[in-house]
């Protein structure tokens, strides 16, 4: 039995590591899949006489979470990148309720 890593850096959700685990886990000869949304990365054990390398990571890629795609674009801070509805919001909270405080821990009082 051989393994592989490969990176995922479009994998950053557990719905995301389902697909990727539903697609690996389908090609013939995957023996063992592990995703991890939180390093990126899948780890396939594999039987090296069934499959290649490359046709584990061309499924990779054909399901969306190939290395070429690359990472996600993270919105910057701005007003260009404001939400607009949250001006129309009309309860925000900006700091924690006392009586939440009071109320969390062991002995929840809900």
């Amino acid at each position: 039995m051989a393994s592989i890593t490969l990176s995922a850096p479009a994998m950053y959700a557990d719905h995301h590591v389902l697909r990727v685990r539903e697609a690996l886990s389908a090609l013939a000869g995957v023996q063992e899949v592990y995703a991890s949304s939180a390093w990126q990365s899948v780890v396939v054990s594999y039987d090296s006489a069934k499959i290649a390398p490359a046709a584990i990571a061309d499924a990779l890629a054909q399901a969306g979470y190939g290395d070429q795609q690359g990472t996600p674009i993270l919105a910057g801070e701005g007003e260009q990148y404001q939400d607009p509805a949250w001006e129309g919001a009309p309860i925000r909270a900006t700091r924690t309720n006392e009586m939440d405080l009071k109320m969390s821990g062991e002995f929840r009082k809900y």
